[in-house]
């Protein structure tokens, strides 16, 4: 339905649904602006699976061709995916990161610290992998990462992690309370955010909803580093891994997402400028998943205040262990089945 042009690569023309990308790119918006996280995996669904461009790679495997640094047509479409999902991560990221800055939720110097290691890694990740990754193969370590991620959801719904008590969790349920007060009294526009924000050359200190917070700038950095070569690696933006980074560490997850976001950002731009000087060709039709993008994210950050801690972990570790499962046997195994 209202078909487009995607690419042609080896004589060979695949086209798209336009409303189909459109309608998933709302989605990813959402899910990414929500949570910080799984908005490129969920990119990385559609592109492979909603518009069936993982099995045109496929079926272009062995094709010679001579674009940029590629030879074979089908590890070059593969990596267009990669790059496909990265454009609509960076967009979604920014747009993401804006709304986040104007709800009064945005730790910037946490998300630069995070953002200049994941620049580093996602260049190791593109020089060393680029032209490298079968679609097979892609899809299979793109499962096994999402799983992992599912596994680590799951694990933050179990009585031992309920049980501890920690400043994110008090000032959690603390942001929590107050919404519901001035939403009863109609006056969520002063909803109170971080405050008394301090950056010096060893942290960052902040105050949210009566708890203090530290962040050091090696800690982000080292982990910021692992995760942008992962992230590059599977063609995301890295948030499914920040987010967990972040809460872990102790800050509340209303916040987390928006220091994700302006990682992720950080990564993506590296990704995107290493993808094209690999010989990379950027598909038009992306403006239609920006459009979408950009409605997506733009909801995400103004619904995610009511939704609990616990439904949030529950949701998105279900949804990361039914994609991982169904790449992993996909890739590693052949065994198609849907959205895989």
């Amino acid at each position: 339905m209202l078909d487009i042009k995607w690419l042609e690569v080896a004589g060979q023309t695949y086209h798209i649904s336009a409303l189909v990308y459109f309608l998933w790119s709302i989605w990813v918006g959402w899910i990414f602006s929500s949570v910080g996280a799984f908005g490129g995996i969920m990119a990385g669904v559609g592109h492979l699976s909603i518009l069936g461009i993982g099995k045109w790679a496929g079926s272009l495997k062995g094709t010679h061709i001579k674009i940029g640094h590629y030879n074979d047509a089908g590890k070059f479409v593969t990596d267009n995916i990669r790059f496909s999902n990265n454009l609509l991560t960076l967009v979604n990221s920014t747009s993401s990161t804006i709304n986040w800055y104007t709800q009064k939720r945005l730790v910037w110097p946490a998300g630069i610290a995070l953002g200049v290691g994941a620049i580093l890694g996602a260049q190791v990740a593109i020089w060393t992998t680029g032209g490298a990754l079968g679609i097979k193969v892609y899809k299979g370590i793109f499962g096994i990462c999402t799983i992992l991620v599912s596994l680590y959801m799951f694990y933050q719904l179990t009585p031992h992690v309920k049980s501890q008590k920690s400043a994110g969790k008090a000032a959690a349920e603390r942001f929590k309370k107050r919404v519901q007060e001035l939403k009863a009294q109609g006056r969520l526009h002063e909803l109170e955010g971080v405050e008394n924000l301090k950056l010096t050359s060893k942290a960052a200190e902040f105050d949210f909803f009566n708890e203090h917070f530290e962040v050091k700038h090696y800690v982000p950095f080292g982990f910021g580093l692992l995760v942008g070569f992962i992230a590059t690696l599977i063609g995301v933006g890295g948030g499914f891994l920040l987010v967990p980074f972040l809460t872990a560490i102790g800050l509340p997850m209303f916040i987390a997402p928006g220091i994700s976001a302006l990682a992720v950002i950080l990564n993506q731009i590296s990704a995107v400028a290493g993808w094209f000087m690999q010989g990379q060709i950027f598909p038009i039709a992306v403006v239609v998943g920006w459009f979408g993008i950009l409605i997506g994210s733009y909801i995400g950050p103004r619904t995610q205040k009511y939704l609990p801690m616990g439904f949030m972990y529950g949701l998105f570790g279900v949804l990361a262990f039914y994609v991982g499962l169904r790449y992993i046997l996909a890739g590693f195994w052949g065994i198609k089945l849907p959205p895989a």
